[in-house]
This record gives C-alpha cells, structure tokens and sequence, in this order.
C-alpha cells in the first residue's frame, strides 16, 4: 500500500497518533467511523463522572495507535514479518472494533438482544462506503477484519490483540476513561507493558522481565471494574435507560405511542424485528437523537414514559439498596409491594447484579520463566489470584416516589429497610 506523509492527531493519551497509511486515513473519513464521534465510550457513566463525555471515536483511534504501536514492536523487536496486507488487517480490526455500537448499546442490549459484534459485522460486510475502502485491498479484506474482531479467523494472534487479556481495546480504554473519569486506578505503564509481549503464534506471551508490568495493568482493570465500571450510580442509569427503551416498546406494540420521531420510529422497528432495522436507521441513531427524543417523551401522555423520561433528562436517578440474596420469594414480595404503592413494578423497581471474577475464570497469560517453559501468569501471581470478586447485587427504585407514597408506600418503605440491612 501507499505511504504518505504522516498525519499527526493530537491525543490526550498518547500524545500523538500516525497515521501512515493513506487506507487507514479513508477508512477513519468514512461515516460510519465518523459516527462514533455521537456515542459516549462510557454510557451514561457522565451522570456519575461529569468528565466522561468521550467518545467511541477517541478511543478507537486510541486502540489503532496501540495497535500500530505494538505491531512496530513486534517487527523490530522479534522479527515478525507479517506481511503488508496482515498488518493493515491489525490495524483496521483495532480502529473499526467498536463500529457496531449503538446509543448507550451496553444499556440497551439487554432489551434489544442484538449484540454490537453483530453490527460490527454487518457494517463490514453492506455498508458501501465503508466497503469500497476496504475492497481497495481486496474482495477477501472485509471478511477478514470482521474474522479478527469475532474470533472466527485465520489470524488468531491479532484476535488476541483485539480481545486477548492483553489486548489493544482494553489498553486505550483503561487509560482514557481513567483519565476522563478523573479516577487514578486505570494507570499503567502503556509502553512498558508493550515492551515485555512477545509475539508466538497464536497468543501473546510475556518475557520474565515483564511479570509486575503485567501485574500493575492486571490491577488497573480490576480497580477500574470496582470504581467505574460498576459504579452503583451508572449500574442505575443503565437499569434507567432500559425501563425507558422497555416502556417505548411497549407502548409502541399497543399502538399507543404517539409523535415517535422517523429515526426512533425505524430503530424502535428492529427492537422488535432485528430483520427490519436498516443500516441507514442504524447508523441514524446515536447518543445525541436518542437524548434529544427525551423531551418529547417527557411531556408524553403516557404518565410512567413522562416520569421515566424526565428522570434520565434532569438526573433524578433511581437510588437502591444492596440485596444480600434476589430469591423468588423477595422478588414476589417486591412486586406485591410496589403494586400495593401504586408503582409499576416492571417499570420502577428493578434488581441488578454485575460481577466479576477477580481471580480465577481467566484465558491464561503466558509468562517465559526465563528457563525456557511458559507458565501461567494467573498461577505465579499470588497478589492477583487472591483478589475477591467485584459485585453489585442491588434492588433500584425511584426514591421520591416511595417517599411521597404515604401510606400506600409504608409497606415498601419497610421492606427496603429490612433488604438493606440484610445486604
């Protein structure tokens, strides 16, 4: 491929992104990257970290650099030569790995039950503009970059620099949310760890000098996990976001959904029939018109729409109390509770519970110890092995609601009491 003068982005995390190649220049003009400028890296996350309004955009030039940046490693390093056509493939799989993602499509998915891999896919695969750039190299070229990015591939080491444990996504996003949430925890030394990978033929594998490397950026994500990604308050805003999206499809089925917007109208079509949403619709909806449809949903005739609405426009968040253990005996006596409160259960009352596992359940890191035998990293790191999980198990609710209950609302008031002390 050709190569041109280098274009130079400034970045807040790695001071600079290169761009060299004139295909990897197009593809970040075409408008289905240029869309991701409109969907936040983190969601809602903004309600609970008023700096995190980055966006999927800055992060997925962000993995592209460290794409770039261990793959000029590799080469120079170990002598890996994988072709001029295997490394566009790493680095066009690393800037497009985010492109199927929709308005807070972490939120949404477990309502939609489309995951944005599948998008990612389809978006290689039909989007004419994006696949005339791809083609370019050649017809096999859009296949193979949805192959690394699924795992279906041929080129499982550039999976594993994709989505492996040490990976090029969760390299940049460490670093930029810490940054942007203005938390500490997600600080690792980038080109320090970049420096102990070695490159084998399908995993990526770890000199000996590099195990407290691998180990400082192992703690970053775990603490990242615990203090961001989990955070109560975002884990809320999600649940908030869902019974939102949950009371439009609803409402919608009825027929009673009234001065729905053509975008929301077309993506509302393929929460109930994927086959139905196109990409035009998809590619439609971002953060910006699925916040700008809250207004209009807001002064809606639906009373529990309005209130939801208003509730995520205006930051009146639902609050919650821990849940020691969600039994289908609790769950029937918070139902008959919010009914007996006037409040629709399906719509006000919602347990969550995220966790993650902080020691064991992990791909293995392979570490060299220096003797010529490759031994597991989890298994040689007692710090790491040690680590308890991470979990939210929590009951929400719209507080000012239970509150302003009277006495209809005495029972659940009670019973919120009585979960929170056993959680």
């Amino acid at each position: 491929m050709e190569q041109v003068k280098e274009k130079v982005l400034k970045d807040p995390v790695h001071n600079y992104i290169r761009v060299r190649d004139p295909f990897i220049w197009r593809l970040i003009n075409t408008r289905v990257f240029q869309r991701l400028r409109r969907i936040r890296q983190l969601g809602t996350s903004f309600l609970t970290f008023h700096g995190a309004e980055h966006s999927r955009f800055t992060h997925s030039l962000g993995a592209y650099e460290t794409m770039r940046k261990v793959v000029e490693h590799f080469m120079r390093n170990y002598g890996w030569t994988p072709g001029e056509r295997t490394r566009l493939l790493a680095l066009a799989a690393a800037l497009l790995h985010d492109i199927g993602h929709g308005p807070f499509s972490h939120a949404v998915e477990p309502v939609t039950g489309q995951r944005h891999e599948g998008w990612t896919v389809r978006l290689l695969r039909e989007e004419a503009e994006l696949r005339a750039v791809l083609d370019d190299v050649d017809d096999r070229f859009a296949e193979d970059v949805a192959g690394v990015i699924t795992g279906e591939t041929d080129f499982p080491l550039l999976h594993q620099l994709i989505t492996g444990q040490l990976d090029v996504d969760r390299m940049d996003y460490l670093l930029r949310d810490a940054l942007y949430t203005g938390v500490a925890y997600g600080q690792f030394e980038l080109e320090r760890l970049i420096r102990v990978m070695i490159p084998g033929r399908a995993e990526v594998l770890v000199r000996p000098s590099g195990r407290l490397t691998v180990e400082q950026y192992m703690l970053a994500r775990y603490f990242m996990y615990a203090q961001v990604y989990l955070h109560p308050t975002t884990v809320g805003s999600d649940l908030l976001v869902r019974k939102i999206v949950e009371r439009a499809k609803m409402l919608r089925r009825e027929g009673v959904l009234k001065d729905v917007p053509p975008l929301w109208d077309s993506w509302m079509s393929g929460l109930e029939d994927p086959g139905e949403l196109s990409i035009e619709a998809f590619l439609g909806m971002d953060d910006a018109v699925f916040l700008a449809g809250l207004p209009g949903w807001e002064r809606s005739g639906d009373p529990i729409l309005s209130d939801l609405a208003g509730r995520l426009l205006h930051r009146r968040l639902f609050e919650s109390v821990p849940v020691a253990e969600w039994t289908p005996e609790v769950e029937r006596l918070v139902r008959e509770a919010f009914v007996q409160a006037g409040l629709d259960p399906d719509s006000y009352a919602g347990f969550v519970h995220v966790s993650i596992d902080g020691s064991g359940n992990r791909e293995p890191v392979w570490l060299s110890d220096g003797g010529g035998k490759w031994v597991n990293f989890f298994e040689q790191s007692v710090l790491l092995r040690n680590l308890p999980p991470i979990a939210v198990k929590r009951l929400y609710f719209p507080g000012d609601l239970v509150e302003s209950g009277g006495d209809r609302a005495a029972s659940l008031r009670k019973l919120l009491v009585s979960l929170s002390h056993e959680g």
